[in-house]
């Protein structure tokens, strides 16, 4: 049987893209005319990714600079800076491993504030590229876990039920990979059953289910089963002739006559299969694959092998070790080299055959494979014995002294030999076991500090925080003072001085109406900045309303500022509230003071315990790494109140730059 690997991942990428397959220069010239017509950076920032995704395989360093491009529009939208990661994953498929995966996560968080079809669809395709890393790592394993405990349950909260059916047939490949074809009967019944009415476009998907379940029966050696799905899958096949796709039909009638070959081989219908082995490579050699070829030509050793035709069946598993595409999967080469070694013991080639064996038990060492143990040595104990013979028979003319001798040397070689090997493994044992002693000893170390600096950092927050509180209370106590005394002060001497000038029926004297006028204007100013001191709305209404009001009030015919409240379901602790108020009030006042903006966003979110606040303006940038003592005390005040709330803030602006945006992260009470 054949090892399978991720058959439907260009099927995936051609439901999401079918255009770039069928016509690319049309796909290529559009994607640039959407780009140099619209006006929305979010936009400009989409196309830019799919440009890159598009020239990923064809040209890495154009495809890193369109991904520049688009990070740098998409950065100041999260939605756009989540796709930047998940295609950023996608251009080090295949060139490395690590950043691929961090970098499908990192995709995945990002996406995970939105509660839209597309988001759920992105974060799947993300995880599905995810378990293809893990795939092409030989972990099964973790593939499998990607795949159903993450991009199943997204595919169905995107409810395309095409992509749905293209998943249960991966993970049904996964346990094929791992020889649990029971396990994959249900996942192949699932797809095929979302696949039956698929467009006719789209019948090719159809074909793959029926042709990857019979290869599944065919692990199962149930043959009439495996032959039911062969059939449907060439009736499919015959009615796809004429149908318009994305997709040559070629491709997967060559997949029919693999599987074709393969079913023949198995049930010794060998002049069968030979005739389908011919029309596979046919067909491959014209699609130029590569690995379809050394697929059909193991089958065709097998054949060879059954017609005793030794020397051919030889040249072709030779061959096939030569081939990048045969070492890319460490089960292919598994097979590879079993084929090989049972080979040379066919034919009599005992050492040929140890070699390979020997080959074949180091690679399965690595997979668990008992059954290769016990053979290898088996092979090896027949291997000894006839070149014992041989040395038997070469020394039978030489002398019994010299026999002796050459017995002992043998001998003493073999004592000596030990005596090293037992005096370098204690040396070795005894420095592995100073350096990680060594090694304990320097982490302890490195707790310890870290314990000491984590503990001064805390009281540095504690102590800030207390003076915040502080700050706070006395801020309330004056404005309590101001409105409540002085406030009520200036209101009394206002209607004093009203009932004055009724007694004496002194209505007409401009002076006394100007008094009157700035004794109204003081307690209007009086009344504003001890609401600024107490955010007396967000008491009464909460934080969002306090947040819109703060909004409203600094807004003015030269200054736009727009509040966006998105996805906040939970309740703060009111002291939380105080702070994320401070934070936002903070910002907005170095904005209008020191930007000369003419926009402001203000945009809140949460998700689970973390509060997202982000601020953008369209004023004058500053020099983010000046010095902290040149820093403003409103931006100290910003960082302080952020780190209470285990909090980050990332501020990107450059002096001399138009525009600043703010993104802070706060860990908040659910």
């Amino acid at each position: 049987m054949k090892t399978y690997c991720f058959s439907l991942v260009l099927l995936l990428i051609a439901i999401k893209s079918d255009a770039q397959s069928s016509a690319p220069d049309r796909y290529l010239d559009s994607l640039n005319k959407l780009i140099k017509t619209t006006k929305s950076d979010s936009i400009k920032a989409r196309n830019y990714f799919l440009l890159s995704d598009y020239w990923r395989e064809q040209d890495t360093t154009k495809a890193r600079a369109y991904l520049e491009k688009g990070k740098i529009l998409g950065d100041k939208y999260p939605f756009m800076k989540a796709f930047y990661y998940s295609y950023l994953g996608n251009y080090y498929l295949g060139i490395d491993d690590a950043k691929s995966e961090l970098n499908f996560l990192k995709a995945d968080k990002g996406l995970s504030v939105f509660k839209t079809k597309q988001a759920y669809q992105e974060r799947a395709g993300a995880w599905h590229n995810y378990a293809l890393v893990q795939q092409h790592q030989d972990d099964h394993r973790g593939a499998l876990d990607a795949l159903i405990n993450h991009v199943l349950p997204l595919s169905k909260m995107a409810g395309d039920k095409i992509w749905l059916g293209t998943e249960y047939i991966s993970i049904a490949t996964i346990f094929m990979n791992l020889k649990q074809y029971k396990k994959a009967i249900p996942y192949l019944n699932q797809g095929i059953e979302l696949f039956q009415n698929a467009p006719r476009s789209q019948y090719f998907l159809l074909v793959n289910a029926y042709l990857t379940t019979s290869d599944n029966y065919f692990g199962l050696e149930n043959y009439k089963l495996a032959k039911k799905y062969l059939d449907l899958a060439k009736t499919v096949l015959d009615k796809s002739k004429n149908i318009a796709s994305q997709y040559r039909i070629e491709i997967f009638l060559l997949d029919y006559y693999k599987c074709a070959t393969t079913y023949f081989v198995t049930t010794k219908q060998h002049q069968k299969a030979l005739q389908h082995a011919d029309e596979a490579i046919k067909l491959a050699k014209e699609l130029n694959d590569n690995y379809s070829l050394q697929e059909i030509a193991f089958d065709k050793h097998t054949i060879l092998l059954e017609q005793k035709r030794y020397p051919e069946a030889e040249k072709i598993l030779t061959d096939l070790v030569t081939q990048k595409e045969t070492s890319s999967l460490t089960q292919n080469r598994l097979k590879t080299f079993n084929a090989l070694a049972s080979l040379y013991h066919t034919t009599g080639n005992m050492t040929k055959a140890y070699d390979w064996l020997k080959k074949s038990k180091t690679l399965g060492d690595s997979l668990n494979e008992s059954k290769l143990k016990t053979d290898v040595s088996n092979l090896e104990i027949k291997y000894k014995t006839a070149e014992k013979e041989k040395k038997i028979l070469s020394l039978h003319a030489e002398n019994q002294n010299a026999n002796n001798k050459i017995k002992q040397n043998h001998l003493l070689n073999w004592l000596l030999g030990l005596i090293s090997l037992f005096l370098l493994a204690i040396a070795t044992l005894g420095w592995l076991f100073y350096r990680n002693s060594k090694k304990l000893s320097a982490q302890k170390e490195l707790n310890h500090q870290q314990q000491i600096t984590d503990i001064e950092r805390q009281r540095e927050i504690d102590m800030v925080q207390v003076m915040l509180n502080t700050k706070e209370d006395e801020q309330n106590r004056v404005a309590r003072d101001l409105h409540d005394g002085l406030g009520g002060m200036l209101s009394t001497a206002k209607v004093n001085l009203l009932h004055y000038t009724q007694e004496k029926n002194n209505n007409t004297d401009a002076e006394l109406g100007n008094v009157v006028i700035q004794l109204e204007n003081a307690i209007t100013e009086l009344r504003r900045i001890a609401h600024n001191m107490i955010p007396g709305m967000l008491l009464k209404l909460g934080l969002e309303a306090a947040l819109r009001d703060l909004c409203d009030t600094l807004s003015t015919q030269n200054l736009d500022v727009v509040f966006q409240w998105l996805d906040i379901k939970t309740e703060l602790p009111v002291q939380e509230q105080i702070t994320i108020y401070r934070i936002v009030q903070e910002a907005l006042a170095n904005a209008v003071k020191h930007a000369d903006a003419k926009n402001i966003l203000l945009q809140c979110t949460q998700s689970e315990h973390v509060f997202f606040i982000t601020i953008d303006d369209d004023g004058k940038g500053f020099n983010v790494d000046a010095p902290v003592k040149n820093q403003g005390i409103g931006l100290k005040n910003i960082k302080s109140r952020v780190e209470h709330l285990n909090g980050t803030i990332e501020i990107l602006s450059k002096e001399n730059e138009q525009g600043t945006s703010i993104n802070i992260e706060l860990h908040v009470t659910t």
